[in-house]
């Protein structure tokens, strides 16, 4: 009988180790077989195809993780495909809506395209989960500085347009302190 008991242990054995790999192949621990450092590093790298490969496996494992989704769109971003990002990016924010990362890029893509009411909007968005966000701050504020700049430039075409006299090619414009008094 003690005999048989100790034939049970290379069975035991077998089935522990079959137990910890399936752990540690789980979705789980799937964060611990990819790392986010090593795919960032091969997107700056111009590494797109390899780098996308790692995220796609990461995805299979976890569908909805925010992470590798959000690299997944950062790639397809880098590659020149921003209707898929944008489509990723979407997603993001549906698993992940405090991530104010997300709505950064999406209005970075929406302004590279002209869409500045949508960048505006996402910027705004991203502000709202995270204030602090010195970034969406920033691009914001590039945003507004452009979007004055263009109705500046419009105002002048018009303004030229009705001149009668005078080639001055730029309006006098007042001081911020003299705003009030006039």
């Amino acid at each position: 009988m003690f005999q048989h008991s100790l034939n049970c242990y290379p069975v035991l054995r077998r089935l522990a180790l079959i137990l910890l790999w399936s752990f540690s192949c789980s979705p789980l621990n799937a964060a611990d077989q990819f790392d986010a450092g090593t795919i960032n590093q091969l997107i700056k790298n111009n590494q797109l195809i390899l780098a996308l490969e790692r995220v796609d496996q990461w995805l299979d494992l976890q569908p909805s993780a925010a992470l590798p989704l959000f690299l997944k769109a950062r790639i397809l971003t880098t590659n020149g495909k921003n209707d898929q990002a944008v489509t990723i990016y979407e997603k993001v924010i549906e698993v992940e809506p405090d991530l104010p990362e997300a709505y950064n890029n999406l209005g970075l893509i929406y302004a590279a395209d002209g869409n500045f009411e949508k960048a505006t909007r996402y910027f705004q968005l991203g502000l709202q989960t995270n204030s602090t966000y010195a970034t969406l701050y920033q691009n914001l504020s590039t945003l507004y500085a452009t979007r004055a700049i263009s109705a500046y430039r419009k105002a002048l075409r018009g303004t030229k347009a009705n001149e009668t006299s005078g080639d001055s090619q730029t309006p006098d414009l007042l001081p911020l302190d003299m705003l009030g008094k006039r």
